[in-house]
């Protein structure tokens, strides 16, 4: 699960920083579909979790 630790976090500073240096300039898709697969790896991890106790 650290590979997947990692990856949520290298996510999530990506999206930070894309919103914070974007100035309307990027492609309005980019962020929302890094969210939504943030979202689905943070799910699947939760889901995964629960499902070895």
């Amino acid at each position: 699960m650290e590979n997947v630790d990692r990856t949520i976090d290298t996510l999530c500073e990506w999206i930070q920083k894309e919103l914070k240096q974007s100035s309307g300039n990027m492609e309005l898709t980019v962020i929302p579909e890094m969210a939504k697969a943030l979202a689905e790896l943070v799910s699947a991890k939760a889901t995964a979790e629960v499902m070895s106790r």
